[in-house]
């Protein structure tokens, strides 16, 4: 099961990417919200994915990708652009992708951050050893 968090200040995004999203096989939407709030995780899930809004600011992505790493260890974060022109964004610690991106779009660029995710949690268990 791939744990997503999806941060974006519009409800309507929001509640349609997560419906589009629980449609895939061992997707689950286990935060949704549009403010920075939402990192306090009612479900305990340790979220893998997080998907945040580009209009939130860099800065304000960046501190919001910050406090999830420290509470979701090896999570990855994605974020959402409405213009390509803003796809080479220096994200530093995420990628970016269009809002407006198919759902097969979604789907494999989230199974591509999940499993890059549960190899960094499996290479830092082994040097832990």
């Amino acid at each position: 099961m791939i744990n997503i968090a999806i941060i974006d200040q519009n409800r309507t995004f929001r509640e349609s990417l997560k419906t589009l999203l629980e449609q895939i096989q061992d997707f689950r939407v286990v935060l949704d919200s549009g403010e920075d709030s939402c990192l306090r995780n009612p479900c305990n899930d340790p979220v893998q994915v997080m998907l945040i809004d580009n209009a939130m600011g860099r800065e304000k992505c960046n501190e919001l990708i910050d406090e999830a790493i420290s509470q979701f260890n090896h999570l990855k974060a994605l974020i959402l652009t409405m213009f390509k022109d803003e796809l080479n964004l220096d994200s530093g610690k995420a990628e970016v992708m269009l809002k407006c991106s198919s759902k097969k779009e979604f789907e494999n660029r989230i199974k591509k951050l999940a499993s890059e995710c549960v190899q960094e949690s499996r290479a830092n268990k082994q040097l832990n050893k």
